[in-house]
Parts: C-alpha cells; structure tokens; sequence
C-alpha cells in the first residue's frame, strides 16, 4: 500500500486512488458515479462488500469503528445501495463507548452483539489512537441471550481501569461505567432492546 497524505490531511492509498484524495469534497476530485458499482475495503473485518449504485450512487462520508489506516480515526466512504447491505455483517448495535480524549467534541464508536475488539492497529474492530493502548487491548462482549455486557484485558502493556479498578479477568459492565485504556477514556452505554 502507497499511503498519501493530501493537503487536507487526509491518508489514502495512492495505488488505488493516485493524486485523487477520495476524502475530499466532491468539488475537488472525482469519486462513485450513480450506477456504477464499487467495492470498500472495511479496516476492522479484512472483508470487502460491494454496493452498487443503483437508484442512488451515493457517496457518504462517516467517521465510525472501521476508522481505517494505521492510528485510526479517518474518514471513510461508504458506498450506499438500494439493497439494505450491511457492512458489519448483519450485526445490531447493543451499546457505544463516547470519548473526549483526543476529540474536545467528542468521539462515538459503536459496540456489536458478539465480540468487538479494541485496540491501536487497524486489525481491531475499534481503533484507539494512542501510543499506550496495545495492538489488541481490550475485549467488550455481548451476549444476546444472557443480556450481559462482559469486558476483558488482552493482557495488555497498561493495562484496563473500569470504574477506577484494575481489570483483571472477565468484568460485566454496565451503562456508564468509565473505561480507561492507555491514556484514553471511554464511557460505556448500554443500548436497550426495544
């Protein structure tokens, strides 16, 4: 992979997109026309889903999880169709963690049923950009038929705080339990099944 950075700060694969930054405004470069198909490379699951254009064509900027590239947090397109894929593979959103850290605005980061792996690389399911954080860091898990929230440390260099307490082993977690990881700190909010 050839990474770029455009004037605007944004990496992007140069093998792929040349001098063209599809981050950008419309205006400024040339991205999915309506009707034309394309394919999206998902930075947490290593799989690739098309969506054709058909109908809309469109283009939607959205900063999530799948943060994409090496430090996490870019912007990613996302190509939107009329056949209702999804890209997390079917997987309904049970909760999410909100951060301030690195944002004074605020960051989101959406938690699936089942496991979601949190760590620095862009192998994890969300992407924490900070140089304390391990590659893999910390495991968030939901089970659908017990209805709980479980937390583990992937035996990580710095370790989890949750509540202002070591994490060691399996812990549930609950709505507004404050989670530290490296120097990063996250609030967990459970989303209830309605």
């Amino acid at each position: 992979m050839a990474t770029k950075k455009c004037p605007n700060g944004h990496q992007y694969d140069s093998g792929i997109y040349g001098d063209n930054c599809p981050f950008c405004p419309e205006s400024s470069h040339t991205r999915v026309n309506a009707g034309a198909t394309a394919s999206t490379q998902v930075a947490g699951g290593g799989d690739s889903w098309g969506a054709t254009g058909a109908g809309t064509g469109a283009t939607i900027p959205v900063r999530d999880n799948n943060g994409g590239g090496a430090g996490g947090g870019h912007t990613v397109i996302r190509v939107l169709g009329n056949d209702g894929s999804n890209p997390e593979g079917g997987r309904k959103v049970v909760g999410i963690l909100a951060s301030y850290t690195t944002n004074p605005s605020g960051e989101i980061f959406k938690i699936y049923e089942g496991r979601n792996m949190i760590g620095r690389v862009n192998t994890n399911d969300i992407i924490i950009d900070d140089d304390n954080v391990s590659k893999e860091h910390l495991l968030i898990f939901f089970n659908e038929a017990e209805g709980v929230y479980w937390a583990k440390d992937q035996f990580s260099s710095n370790g989890t705080y949750i509540n202002g307490s070591f994490a060691r082993g399996e812990i549930e977690i609950k709505s507004n339990d404050v989670i530290v990881i490296g120097k990063t700190k996250l609030i967990f909010l459970a989303i209830p099944d309605f």
